[in-house]
């Protein structure tokens, strides 16, 4: 993945860090209890790391992502939206796509990917049995190929997304009709 159009906190994909974090979380959580048991000092140990799994997996990345990006600074943003979905593999992920004048940029997990019109190869947008799904086939590798969701805005999101994607490939060739 070029670190030119990537930003995340843990270098795999957004389903493989969210499972590696989560079984980290768990193992370093049955450490801490098998290390803690002896001494037996907190009657409800256990739910101090559940708290924490909750913290880092769930609010965390709500945080992280309310930040602005560096892919952000110096773009104007045209539509910003928030919503649940699935993206590469995991679902009821808290996703926010913004789209500029030049690209977009997916934000889900610990991870944000800028994709500029000028590297996506073709952007579709397929209705899917839970709502619609948002085809992304890119230059880039390791960028989400796909996003779903079952907002009642997402349609227009995608429709938005498919007509700059359009307009930036025929302001391209200028004289293509």
């Amino acid at each position: 993945m070029k670190t030119k159009y990537s930003d995340s906190l843990v270098p795999l994909g957004i389903g493989s860090s969210f499972i590696s974090l989560l079984l980290f979380m768990l193992f370093t959580g049955a450490i801490v209890g098998l290390c803690c048991e002896s001494t037996r000092t907190f009657k409800q140990l256990g739910g101090i790391p559940l708290l924490l799994v909750f913290l880092i997996l769930l609010v965390g990345p709500l945080f992280y992502n309310r930040k602005i990006s560096r892919f952000e600074k110096g773009q104007k943003t045209v539509i910003s939206f928030k919503f649940f979905g699935e993206i590469q593999g995991l679902r009821g992920t808290f996703i926010k796509l913004l789209v500029y004048e030049e690209g977009i940029e997916i934000r889900a997990f610990y991870h944000r990917y800028y994709l500029p019109f000028t590297s996506i190869i073709s952007i579709s947008a397929d209705p899917v049995f839970s709502g619609k799904k948002l085809n992304i086939a890119s230059e880039i590798e390791g960028t989400p190929n796909y996003i779903v969701s079952s907002e009642a805005e997402f349609p227009d999101i995608a429709a938005l997304i498919e007509t700059k994607f359009i307009s930036s490939k025929e302001s391209d060739y200028p004289g293509h009709v």
